[in-house]
C-alpha cells in the first residue's frame, strides 16, 4: 500500500529517499540530505515526523519555518540569546580559569527546568531544517549544549543523531560585516558545513535527485547551470529571452511577482489592492495561547477585495489546493470566500488553524511529546501580486514574473527561477547578468563531499552494525538478555565483530561482572540461610511461649471454675441462713416455754453463724483473687505470673 505524507503518494522507487530513511530508522550517523529545488525535502523531513519512533525533536532557523515544519526555533528550543559565538567562548566553558576574574560558566548561562533537561537528556533524533541559513557558530553552540547537558561531552552533539535538510544553493545564512569580521578569524565561511562540529565529523551526505517540480528537462538542466554558477553564455541568452519589462498579465492569469526587497513587494501588493473598486473586507485571524506575530504564516488582519489575487500557504486535504497555488477572490459573501482559480473551477475557503509546539517530557512512558501551547487561525491565503525571494523558498507557482534586477545574495537567483514549475510560465521584469548569479566558492566545494551511491551502502551497513551493537549493549545493562541476543543477531549481518579485539574485551568485562554478581549472590545466600536458621530459632522460641501460655490459660479457667462453685456452695449457705432464721423466729414464739430447746438452738446457732463469718471470709479471698486475676496484663500471663 502506497505511503501517502501531506497528501502527497511518495515514490518507493526514490533510490536516495530510501538510503536517507533507512540511515535513520536503522543508524545513528550524521546526515546532511540535500537536493535541487522541487526534489521532495520538505516531503522527507514530514515522513520523518510521521513514522520515526525515535524521542525526535524538529528544529527550524526562523520562526514561519519551524511552524511549517512542526516543531520550534533552534534558539527558542536550547533558550540561545542571539549572538556572535566562537570557539572556546567563555558563555560555554564548564568551568573558569584559576586567574579569570569572570567566574561564569555554561551553567550561569544556560539555565534549563527539570522538564527541559529531561527533553535533551531523552532526545533520540534532532532534525534541523533549513539548515543552509544556519550559521556556522550556532551549530557548534548546539553541539556543545548537547554534549555538556547531555553529560557525553566525547561525543558529537552528545550522542544525538542529527539530521540536517536544505540546500546550500538556496538562501545562505545572514551575517552582518561585524559579525563576520569576528568569525573570519575562527571559521572558514558562515555555513553550517564551516563549523567546528561539521568539519571534525563529516555528515553522510545524500542529495535527492529526483526533480517533482519541473517536467521539463531543458528547463531543469538551465535551473542545475544557474545553481552551480556554470551557465555559459547561450544559456544566459535563452534565459534572458524570457524579459519583458512591459509585461503586464491579463487579468485572471494567475502571475506572481518575485522580488529581492520587501519593499518592492509590498508596495506592489498595496498599489494592486488599491486599485480595486470593489469593498475592502477586514477577516481577523484567532489566536490561542502563545503565538507571536513574527511566526505567523500570514497577515493577523486579512485585507482583501474582490477580485484580489491571492496565494495559498497551506496544502488541502481534499487536494482542492496546495501551497503556493495561485487564486483569484470571485466574491467575499458573509464572511465566506470564493476563490477562482486559472483552470475554472472555484472553491470555499475555509479557515485553517496553525500551531505552535514546544516539546515536553513524558516521564512515565520516557519519551518526547508535543505540546501545543497556541494556535492561529486564519483563511490560509495572503495577497500574492507580488512575494520577496526569500519567502517562496519551498513553494511552487505555475506562472512567475522575477523580478531580480536587486539580486544581492547568493543563491536568490536559482531560488526565485526554480519556484516556477515550466519555462514558458517565466516572465523577467529585469534581464539577468552573470553577475547577479552568484554562488558561494565554499558551497561549491562543500558540493563536492557528496558520499558515491557505492559508499553510501557501506555508510549505511556500517552505521546498521553500530546501531544494533549499541541497542545490544543497551539491553546488556537492562539484563534484558533477549533483546541483546536479538540486536546481537542483526548486527553480524552487517558486520561481524566477535573476533575483534574491541569485542573480545567487551565479552571479558561483562562476563567478568557477571562473576562479580555470582560471588555476591553466594554471599547473599549465605547470608540468608543464616538469616533463616535465626527464624527458625525465633518461631520455634515463639511455640514455646504458646504452649506455656495455654497452659497457664488452662490453669487460670480451673481455677475460675472452682471460684464458680465457692459462690454457687455460698449461695446454698444463704439460702440456709435464710431458712434458719425462718425457724428462729418461730422459735423466739415458743420461748417461753421450751427455754431448754432454745438454749440448745441457740448454741447451734451459734455454731452456725461461726461457720457463716468462715464462708464469708473464704468468699471475700476469692473474690479478691477474681479481681487479681482480672488485672493481669497479657505478657504477664504469657510470662506465667500467678
Amino acid at each position: 500500500m502506497p505511503i501517502i505524507i501531506d497528501n502527497i503518494e511518495l515514490d518507493e522507487t526514490n533510490v536516495e529517499f530510501n538510503y536517507a530513511s533507512d540511515f535513520v530508522k536503522h543508524t545513528d550517523k550524521l546526515v546532511y540530505l540535500t537536493g535541487k529545488a522541487g526534489t521532495g525535502k520538505t516531503t522527507f523531513l514530514k515522513y520523518l515526523r510521521e513514522t520515526t519512533k525515535k524521542n525526535t525533536v524538529i528544529l527550524a532557523p526562523t520562526g514561519v519555518a519551524a511552524v511549517n515544519a512542526g516543531g520550534q526555533t533552534i534558539h527558542s528550543f536550547f533558550q540561545i540569546r542571539p549572538s556572535v559565538y566562537v570557539p572556546n567562548d567563555k558563555r560555554l566553558r564548564t568551568k573558569a580559569d584559576l586567574n579569570d576574574s569572570d567566574r561564569s560558566t555554561i551553567f550561569d548561562h544556560f539555565k534549563y527546568f527539570k522538564e527541559k533537561l529531561e527533553i535533551i537528556r531523552g532526545m533520540e533524533l534532532l532534525i534541523i531544517d533549513e539548515i543552509s541559513m544556519v550559521r556556522c557558530d550556532l551549530i557548534d553552540v548546539v553541539d556543545k549544549l548537547l554534549r555538556v547537558f547531555r553529560r557525553k561531552e566525547n561525543l558529537p552533539f552528545g550522542g544525538v543523531q542529527v539530521i540536517l535538510i536544505g540546500d546550500t544553493f538556496q538562501l545562505a545564512p545572514i551575517a552582518r560585516p561585524d559579525e563576520w569580521n569576528i568569525l573570519k578569524e575562527f571559521y572558514s565561511t558562515e555555513f553550517f558545513f564551516g563549523s567546528k562540529i561539521i568539519e571534525n565529523n563529516k555528515p553522510v551526505y545524500i542529495e535527492l535527485k529526483k526533480i517533482y517540480r519541473q517536467n521539463e528537462q531543458e528547463f531543469i538542466d538551465l535551473l542545475n547551470r544557474v545553481r552551480v554558477n556554470q551557465v555559459t553564455a547561450n544559456e544566459l541568452g535563452i534565459l534572458n529571452s524570457k524579459f519583458n519589462p512591459t509585461f503586464s498579465p491579463e487579468n485572471g492569469s494567475n502571475y506572481i511577482t518575485l522580488a529581492t526587497h520587501n519593499k518592492i513587494v509590498d508596495s506592489t501588493n498595496l498599489t494592486k489592492l488599491a486599485k480595486l473598486e470593489t469593498e475592502l473586507k477586514l477577516f481577523e485571524a484567532t489566536v490561542t495561547g502563545t503565538f507571536p506575530e513574527n511566526i505567523m504564516p500570514t497577515e493577523r488582519i486579512l485585507q482583501l477585495k474582490q477580485g484580489a489575487q491571492i496565494m495559498f500557504i497551506k496544502n488541502d486535504r481534499a487536494k482542492r489546493y496546495f501551497n503556493g497555488k495561485i487564486a483569484k477572490i470571485k466574491s467575499i459573501e458573509d464572511n465566506a470566500i470564493i476563490v477562482e482559480f486559472s483552470e475554472g473551477n472555484e472553491i470555499t475557503v475555509e479557515k485553517q488553524e496553525w500551531e505552535n509546539i514546544r516539546y515536553k517530557w513524558n516521564d512515565e512512558e520516557k519519551k518526547i511529546e508535543e505540546e501545543i501551547i497556541g494556535t492561529f487561525t486564519q483563511f490560509p491565503i495572503k495577497l500574492a501580486w507580488a512575494i520577496t525571494v526569500h519567502k517562496s523558498q519551498g513553494l511552487t507557482f505555475e506562472k512567475v514574473i522575477a523580478d531580480l534586477g536587486a539580486a544581492f545574495a547568493s543563491g536568490q537567483v536559482y531560488v526565485a527561477l526554480s519556484r516556477c514549475t515550466t519555462f514558458n510560465g517565466l516572465v523577467l521584469k529585469t534581464k539577468i547578468h552573470n553577475n547577479a548569479i552568484k554562488t558561494d566558492p565554499n558551497v561549491l566545494s562543500f558540493a563536492q563531499n557528496e558520499t558515491p551511491s557505492t559508499l553510501i551502502v557501506q555508510e549505511l551497513n556500517a552505521g546498521k552494525a553500530d546501531f544494533y551493537y549499541k541497542k545490544s549493549r543497551e539491553a546488556v545493562q537492562n539484563y534484558d538478555f533477549n533483546a541483546a541476543y536479538e540486536n546481537f543477531i542483526q548486527a553480524i549481518k552487517y558486520r561481524n565483530d566477535v573476533e575483534t579485539r574491541g569485542f573480545k574485551k567487551y565479552f571479558i568485562t561483562i562476563a567478568s561482572r557477571i562473576s562479580s554478581f555470582k560471588n555476591k549472590y553466594q554471599g547473599l545466600k549465605d547470608t540468608h540461610e543464616e538469616l533463616a536458621k535465626i527464624k527458625t530459632e525465633i518461631e520455634n522460641t515463639n511455640n514455646e511461649l504458646l504452649k506455656e501460655n495455654s497452659e497457664n490459660f488452662a490453669k487460670i479457667s480451673k481455677q475460675n471454675d472452682s471460684i464458680k462453685l465457692l459462690l454457687d456452695k455460698t449461695k446454698e449457705f444463704e439460702k440456709l441462713t435464710n431458712q434458719q432464721e425462718g425457724e428462729l423466729k418461730d422459735l423466739v414464739d415458743k420461748v417461753n416455754n421450751q427455754e431448754k430447746t432454745i438454749e440448745d438452738k441457740e448454741s447451734i446457732i451459734q455454731q452456725q453463724k461461726k461457720a457463716i463469718t468462715e464462708l464469708e471470709q473464704i468468699l471475700r479471698v476469692k473474690e479478691n483473687e477474681i479481681i487479681r486475676l482480672k488485672n493481669l496484663k497479657w505478657h504477664q500471663k504469657l510470662l506465667g505470673k500467678k
